[in-house]
């Protein structure tokens, strides 16, 4: 999905699957629900909705990387 598509998605409440340029899967299963996002083989919670979900995955392609682009690297840290 574009950028665009996946906002509308995102702040229309209604479920939709998707994946951002970057790599980021997204749904929301049932409408007005939480989205979701893939995260080491399972679908979690996002841990901010709405437009503030749209903001963190603009932030997140100005910088270059997909959401999980930070909890890997932190990941691979010892």
């Amino acid at each position: 999905m574009t950028e665009a598509q996946l906002k509308h998605a995102i702040t229309s409440d209604w479920p939709f699957f998707g994946v951002s340029p970057h790599g980021d899967v997204l749904a929301r299963y049932v409408p007005f629900g939480p989205v979701f996002r893939w995260n080491w083989n399972q679908m979690v919670p996002t841990t901010v909705q709405g437009s503030d979900l749209c903001w963190l995955l603009h932030a997140s392609a100005e910088e270059g990387h997909s959401m999980n682009g930070a909890e890997i690297s932190k990941q691979d840290k010892p």
